[in-house]
């Protein structure tokens, strides 16, 4: 399936590095915002924005009580931020160990929160620019927080299967997927590569996110495009913006509005957040109805 730019529609405004999007079942978009703060976006675009957590906020997602959840890969916290603006700080270290770079948070049916945290080193650029396997993914369920993967190469955007049986990440630095499978208490063995081993020249996978035919989907900032991984494992490109006539690096993508059918773009560089109607409703997370 093949997006045409001119399908593409755009929503919100003055936005700084909308990096994550979330769809609420009430019309609203909650996107993570530079300023370290979040925005809320109405079905009109009325933009308007709440909380102070600093840093830099990365991925979000909502839990079952409406507070957006924060992965805060500028200050090292993974912060959960209620909508009337207040916020608290979840995680910080895990055993023992400093988690300076959280990017994505992920929310199960369980209520369990899973966290990728994409380098041990302080600074990102460098662990771009040199990268080495140190990502990890985190745990938090019952209080209680645990590493249950390591030696990932810039862990990056994370989902479940519809089923919860697989846990996936976009290791982005070998510019691929990897799917483990998950144990009752939640540990993870594995990893496999799920689609292509490489994902191509420019294709570094930022964000993830199934819908209900089982398609990965899959944005590609540095190659200013988005794309899936279907269930027989094949890359299909869906949006390529090589003139970034509209796409401003897409970083994450979400389902929502009517039966999940809107698909949602976050970005690097963008001020507002495109969008456009996808072929399959998006896999309904722990917030959507």
């Amino acid at each position: 399936m093949k997006v045409e730019l001119s399908q593409i529609k755009t929503i919100g405004r003055d936005i700084m590095r909308p990096e994550g999007v979330m769809a609420l079942d009430n019309g609203d978009l909650y996107t993570a915002d530079g300023h370290g703060r979040c925005s809320k976006i109405n079905r009109d675009g009325e933009t308007t924005f709440f909380g102070d957590v600093g840093g830099a906020p990365n991925g979000i997602c909502i839990d079952g009580k409406g507070n957006c959840i924060i992965a805060n890969i500028g200050n090292g916290q993974v912060q959960s931020l209620s909508p009337d603006g207040r916020h608290e700080v979840l995680l910080t270290h895990v055993e023992n160990k400093r988690i300076p770079a959280p990017n994505f948070p992920f929310i199960d049916s369980r209520e369990r929160l899973w966290v990728s945290n994409s380098s041990e080193q302080e600074n990102l650029q460098e662990a771009l620019q040199k990268p080495v396997p140190d990502g990890s993914i985190v745990l938090i369920a019952d209080k209680k927080s645990k590493i249950v993967a390591e030696g990932i190469c810039f862990a990056n955007g994370i989902t479940l299967d519809q089923d919860e049986e697989f846990f996936y990440v976009a290791e982005t630095m070998l510019r691929r997927v990897l799917r483990y499978k998950i144990a009752e208490d939640g540990s993870l063995t594995g990893p496999e590569v799920y689609g292509p081993e490489n994902l191509g020249r420019l294709g570094f996978p930022d964000g993830i996110a199934f819908d209900e035919a089982g398609n990965l989907w899959v944005t590609f900032p540095a190659l200013n495009a988005v794309g899936y991984i279907t269930p027989k494992g094949e890359l299909e490109l869906a949006i390529e913006d090589p003139e970034r006539k509209i796409l401003n690096r897409p970083t994450n993508i979400c389902f929502g509005w009517e039966n999940r059918k809107i698909a949602f773009l976050g970005s690097l560089d963008g001020t507002n957040i495109p969008y456009f109607e996808a072929p399959f409703p998006g896999m309904r997370l722990i917030h959507q109805k």
